[in-house]
């Protein structure tokens, strides 16, 4: 009798787990046929000005429909820098698409397609809540690893709040980090997996994928949708996304609360001020913790809330006022700062065809990141490497303050002279630049470029 009753309770909690098993195997079914048919396959066309000239790179990338009308979010390194879009959908049809805007920081781009001769279908992905997404949840990576399109990985949410600093930066060049944290998980991410989504068991778009991590197993990072609706909603409206800056840079207060008379939760340790910015105006200072923001409390005693704090500034309107309360030292101050435009991160670009090298308007973000007295000039962005300006000594990262001797203010200057001294066919053109804060002359030989660019 033991013996009958053992096998009926094996038998029983055999089935029990092949029924469980089933109920995940069509769980994982429902939600790749909620959302596969929105993914979108992306070969992008980008411009690369990194070697001083004009060049073209076939990328791949993957993205969402989210829209009607055809809008897709794909991530900014796929979609931010192409001259040519083509998308590949469910149905296998090409179709062309149109950049519609695109924001750095977070690493998220909006494109749409040109649905103008398509008959198929369109299908559009649901948007979840990455806010009550768990450690643990099991999740979905779709999109092209590999230039593999279609394809579906299956994994954890490993961590919910992973936080990259803004040094990180995206292939391109630009940072990103600074105003959201990440939901990082083992489904595998690959290149080419940029820009698709990540999807819970429900068939909702919890995340889109971002970044995996060189050399390393199961690590992958997507940007949670919740991020991705504020975003693509500013991009929708204005075609970009407008954030306010005050020039502040804070650091984790962690183990630092006694040296600088706060509580173990009060209060954000600013590190450096951003020279000319509204902060500096208002006279705030490196080593103040900021207790009040506009007079609600703020803390930002680990990392992972330091993106929390610089969305506040962000989220304001330029021209905002701020009201801080903080402490310095033994005592409190209250300031008033007025908000501006951060502006684009990253100035346009301009190929000097004749001269070998390509040059970008100087904007403030750069300004502080290349730490520049001022914007003033040009930065060179790329040099031919085989030009007279590599022999001669311009490199990357030189700022152009004059050529001919004729001082450049910006972009719009420096292009005026390229164009007056090429349509004049001068030789040789004498350019004085800043490197590192030290002043140097150089001479480019025009003849020289011209000669190699025919040779080659």
């Amino acid at each position: 009798m033991n013996r009958i009753y053992t096998i009926l309770i094996s038998t029983f909690l055999l089935l029990a787990a092949a029924t469980q098993a089933s109920n995940f195997q069509n769980q994982i079914l429902s939600a790749r046929d909620k959302v596969m048919p929105a993914l979108v396959h992306i070969q992008p066309i980008i411009k690369n000005y990194n070697t001083g000239e004009l060049e073209k790179q076939a990328v791949i990338g993957s993205g969402i429909i989210f829209h009607p009308d055809g809008y897709v979010v794909t991530n900014y390194h796929v979609a931010g820098k192409a001259e040519r879009i083509i998308c590949t959908l469910e149905d296998k049809e090409l179709v062309p698409a149109e950049y519609i805007g695109g924001d750095p920081m977070t690493d998220l781009a909006v494109i749409k397609l040109d649905l103008s001769k398509y008959t198929g279908t369109i299908h559009v992905a649901e948007f979840g809540d990455s806010d009550t997404a768990e450690v643990g949840q099991y999740v979905l990576a779709m999109g092209s690893p590999l230039s593999l399109s279609r394809s579906l990985s299956a994994g954890v949410i490993s961590t919910r709040d992973r936080y990259f600093g803004s040094d990180v930066r995206l292939p391109s060049g630009e940072q990103t980090g600074r105003y959201n944290l990440w939901l990082q998980t083992d489904a595998a991410i690959n290149p080419g997996n940029s820009g698709g989504p990540l999807v819970d068991m429900q068939g909702r778009v919890i995340g889109i994928n971002s970044r995996a991590t060189l050399f390393a197993n199961n690590i992958g990072f997507a940007i949670p949708v919740n991020i991705v609706k504020k975003v693509t909603s500013e991009i929708l409206d204005h075609g970009k996304v407008v954030r306010s800056w005050i020039g502040l840079h804070c650091q984790a207060l962690q183990e630092l609360e006694g040296y600088f008379g706060t509580g173990r939760d009060n209060g954000v340790l600013v590190s450096s001020i951003d020279p000319g910015s509204p902060a500096a105006e208002a006279f705030l200072k490196a080593g103040d913790v900021i207790l009040e923001f506009n007079g609600e409390p703020v803390s930002a005693r680990f990392l992972e809330e330091l993106p929390l704090f610089y969305d506040k500034i962000a989220s304001l309107a330029p021209g905002s006022e701020v009201a801080l309360k903080l402490v310095r030292g033994d005592e409190e101050f209250s300031f008033t700062v007025t908000t501006r435009e951060l502006g684009d991160l990253q100035g346009e670009i301009f190929e000097c065809k004749g001269w070998g090298i390509s040059v970008k308007h100087i904007t403030r973000q750069m300004q502080v990141e290349n730490n520049l007295k001022d914007s003033l000039g040009v930065f060179v962005e790329g040099v031919k490497r085989s030009a007279d300006t590599d022999d001669g000594g311009l490199r990357r990262g030189d700022i152009i303050k004059s050529v001919d001797r004729q001082q450049v203010a910006n972009l719009g200057e420096f292009i005026t002279v390229y164009q007056r001294l090429t349509g004049a066919e001068t030789k040789k053109i004498f350019v004085t630049v800043d490197r590192s804060g030290a002043t140097r002359f150089v001479v480019l030989n025009a003849d020289e470029i011209k000669e190699e660019e025919n040779e080659s």
